[in-house]
């Protein structure tokens, strides 16, 4: 191992308190400006004749990884909580991924997203679409909007997911605290070291479900931190409390069975199933993406292989401008994306949801990481078998993973702005030998 990097680290670990400090301020500052929004969002909810059997009612604000991730517990709850059916309410964006495993699907309206700034106009376009479709009405924030369609119904339970409350940011509580229901139950966070979450703001009425703990003895490489671990906790804990037996030893293990054959979509692009390589250029993160030029100097060392790059509908002349030349560009919503990528030889990511979608419906995949995130989402658990997924990181950076991109070596403005050091770093080389070890 080069030893100049090593002495980078020596030098600069003064970055990481300053860093964390303005963490801290950033979020605090998130959360105040979470609770002037929710003031907007309460709901007068009057309680009404219940109906049996009474829903379950599933609530995530997590993006499309996040919920990938979660359909391992998702396609198990209806056999869990029967005779109570479960219904899902989340981003529009999300119904590809999650609508066959649940009731009722209702989708957070926009402006909703807007107060994180998550989604596109596109995504309002559909969740207004959506939110007529399931007989949602009435007018104001989305939130709100959203509770018109809940907010005369008792409900058996609800559950926040994982990814409702995170990092100090919560966004939901006045939401959550206004729906009825038996019990409700949020878990307590699988990152909140006092540097990283001061402020913990959940909804009133709430069991808070703690966090999984590190078992003691335990190394860092094998210690039970992955998210998928975090999930199985959390969701086994609120079916303890609920009186519902779970398998103790089963891995719940996410699965898009759902998604179909490519064929016919492959045929409508103009390209051959299993002869190209399905490519994320960027994601909705900057700070988690691999500089262009990593890109070019990367697929210079397969002249023969078919590069397809995934646009989203509306950015297909922003990625055109970042792509190598002889790269073609597909532009597809989600369900498109889960086709092309069904059918590709190879499917090339970043730490976001479309390496989350290509590894667990069984695609090769080659996901580039910052080692800021690195054990919580990426690698996978092997326990819980992809060995299709290869993951690549910057090995220097190891000793540090697990930062949350508040990097000891540089300012936080330059993260945000430059993207992680780890990442922005990693050698090309590397993610060619993933490749190639890959195929």
């Amino acid at each position: 191992m080069p030893r100049e990097p090593c002495r980078v680290r020596r030098r600069h670990d003064m970055w990481k308190p300053i860093n964390n400090i303005a963490y801290r301020l950033y979020f605090s500052y998130r959360n105040r400006m979470s609770r002037r929004e929710n003031r907007r969002w309460a709901v007068r909810v009057e309680r009404t004749r219940d109906t049996e059997p009474r829903p379950v009612l599933y609530v995530a604000w997590g993006r499309i990884g996040d919920v990938v991730l979660a359909t391992g517990h998702l396609k198990r709850m209806r056999r869990m909580f029967h005779p109570s059916p479960v219904w899902f309410l989340g981003r529009s964006r999300v119904r590809p991924i999650v609508e066959p495993h649940v009731d009722a699907f209702l989708p957070f309206p926009e402006p909703a997203a807007g107060l994180t700034g998550f989604e596109d106009a596109r995504a309002a376009g559909l969740a207004r679409s959506g939110e007529q479709a399931a007989g949602l009405t009435g007018s104001g924030s989305a939130p709100a909007a959203s509770l018109e369609g809940i907010a005369n119904r008792k409900f058996r339970c609800v559950i926040a997911d994982i990814h409702t409350f995170y990092g100090g940011l919560f966004a939901l509580d006045s939401v959550l605290a206004a729906v009825l229901a038996d019990r409700k139950f949020i878990y307590e966070g699988y990152h909140l070291g006092e540097d990283l979450a001061p402020e913990r703001p959940y909804p009133a009425g709430y069991e808070v479900v703690p966090k999984l703990v590190e078992e003691e003895g335990v190394g860092k490489e094998d210690a039970p931190c992955h998210l998928l671990h975090h999930n199985a906790h959390y969701i086994r804990s609120v079916l303890g409390h609920c009186g519902i037996e779970s398998e103790e030893g089963e891995a719940w293990r996410p699965a898009l069975d759902h998604i179909g054959s490519g064929t016919d979509a492959c045929r409508r692009f103009g390209i051959e199933p299993g002869k190209y390589v399905a490519w994320q250029p960027f994601s909705d993160n900057r700070r988690k993406d691999y500089p262009p030029a990593r890109w070019a100097e990367t697929f210079a060392a397969f002249p023969g292989l078919q590069f397809v790059a995934l646009a989203e509908p509306g950015r297909t002349e922003e990625v055109t401008r970042t792509v190598p030349p002889g790269v073609r560009v597909i532009e597809t919503g989600l369900t498109g994306v889960m086709k092309v990528i069904r059918e590709a030889r190879l499917f090339i990511g970043l730490d976001s949801g479309l390496s989350h979608i290509a590894t667990v419906m069984g695609t090769p995949t080659v996901c580039v990481c910052p080692d800021s995130h690195l054990g919580y989402f990426f690698p996978y658990p092997e326990s819980y078998g992809f060995a299709n997924l290869h993951t690549v990181s910057h090995p220097e950076y190891l000793p540090c993973r697990g930062c949350f991109m508040t990097c000891r070596h540089e300012p936080l403005a330059s993260t945000v702005i430059r993207g992680a050091l780890c990442l922005r770093t990693l050698p090309s080389r590397l993610v060619v030998e993933a490749i190639r070890s890959a195929m």
